[in-house]
């Protein structure tokens, strides 16, 4: 009996996961085990093993598709055997895939009936690949005619409309001219000069929490600097310090992670979770950490960081930033944060707004280390100074208390080796 092969739940939080690359074909012969193809969540890149021995009859979706947890994506079993039953709801046959012939008998048409309103097509045919591509360009396809199996839209076809509005429009005066869709081809630009792209995977889901993140919550920033000379002193000590310590590697972006898990638990209203109507205060300290990535930004949790060494916080935020880069970063690492720090300062950058990452309230943005003038004993003196940017959620956090946790944030790192008492 054939074994269908679902697309895995990976965490309670990811819904859809894309197919990032199929490493078996069909009709490839394979055994339980087997690696039969890569999947993207929004937060890492995993494997799909084969649950049974035997042969690929089909492959229900192509690489570079979204496809919802827990669907069929292929069927394992003996030669001749019906995949009819395991064919999910809006598949089309293995034929009718993005792999048909890319030449087209007829090149795709926008269908006009008098007056020039656009045809129109009750049961449209439209690859998902083809959507994607359509909804991204805010190209309305009523009218397409498809060069794909029963006339089904490919995204070659949506591609070849797109480049014929790019060149055959004729051009318009500025008085004239529509204003442009965000993700439109500019009137009259080379075809050379544009590539449009699906935005889709990892950095969709970026995109829509990003402005879910502005849209839902009442954000504000405060800005400030903390004294930055005791903490780049022990920052050298550790650079100097004997090899066999392992402490050389810390990083100033270790200390203040150090020095934000030990003062946090001091502002419970900064270590919070807002949902609905209910704001849920964290004792212990789940501290995530922004990371660049070639993907896109992930958000690791150092758990329980305030119950670490500042040897342990160094090694588990290289650990996790390790794991986000490679693509194995678990799902259970990327989520329960309560609180979040995001340095931008290793690339020059002097101050910035970071956005929360809801539902937490509160997010700590590091800045650079720069030169800043200190008036002292009647005259000036250059002080480093490392720049502090915290957003709250003004929703249930005050102006005063965010004040107050990002001065004791600026009083514990220009006395950092007090914090190591604490």
């Amino acid at each position: 009996m054939a074994t269908a092969v679902v697309m895995p739940r990976q965490g309670n939080t990811v819904e859809r996961c894309l197919i990032a690359a199929w490493k078996k074909e069909k009709g490839d012969t394979v055994t339980a085990g087997d690696i039969l193809c890569e999947i993207e969540t929004d937060k890492a890149m995993m494997e799909v093993e084969a649950p049974a021995s035997g042969m690929v009859l089909d492959l229900f979706f192509q690489a570079g598709e979204e496809v919802p947890v827990l669907t069929t994506i292929a069927v394992i079993g003996r030669p001749g055997e019906d995949v009819t039953p395991f064919r999910p709801n809006g598949t089309a046959d293995h034929d009718e895939s993005e792999t048909a012939p890319t030449t087209s008998p007829n090149p795709p048409i926008l269908a006009t009936g008098s007056g020039g309103s656009t045809a129109p097509t009750p049961r449209l045919k439209i690859s998902p690949r083809a959507r994607r591509l359509a909804d991204t360009a805010g190209l309305d396809l009523t009218g397409v005619q498809g060069s794909g199996p029963g006339g089904r839209v490919m995204e070659r076809d949506v591609q070849a409309v797109l480049t014929a509005r790019v060149i055959d429009r004729p051009a318009q005066t500025a008085s004239q001219a529509p204003p442009l869709h965000p993700t439109s081809v500019p009137t009259g630009a080379p075809v050379d000069e544009v590539e449009i792209a699906p935005v889709k995977g990892m950095r969709k889901l970026i995109a829509d929490r990003m402005l879910a993140s502005l849209q839902t919550t009442a954000q504000l920033t405060l800005h400030a600097s903390a004294d930055a000379r005791r903490l780049q002193a022990y920052r050298q000590r550790l650079k100097q310090s004997a090899a066999g310590l392992g402490l050389q590697p810390m990083t100033v972006t270790d200390l203040v992670l150090f020095g934000v898990s030990r003062l946090l638990r001091q502002h419970p209203q900064l270590n919070a979770l807002f949902s609905g109507n209910t704001l849920a205060q964290y004792k212990n300290v789940h501290l995530a950490v922004a990371v660049d990535t070639p993907r896109g930004l992930m958000v690791p949790v150092i758990r329980n960081a305030h119950t670490l060494s500042l040897s342990q916080i160094a090694a588990e935020s290289k650990r996790l930033a390790a794991a986000c880069r490679d693509g194995t970063i678990a799902p259970v690492d990327l989520n329960g944060g309560t609180f979040t720090v995001s340095n931008l300062g290793g690339l020059g950058v002097e101050s910035f707004t970071p956005v929360l990452n809801p539902p937490q309230v509160a997010v700590l943005g590091v800045c650079n280390i720069n030169l800043k003038p200190v008036e002292r004993d009647g005259g000036v003196e250059f002080v480093p100074q490392l720049g502090l940017s915290l957003t709250f959620n003004h929703q249930v956090v005050d102006g005063a208390p965010a004040a107050r946790f990002l001065q004791t944030v600026c009083q514990g790192l220009a006395d950092f080796e007090l914090l190591l008492a604490l």
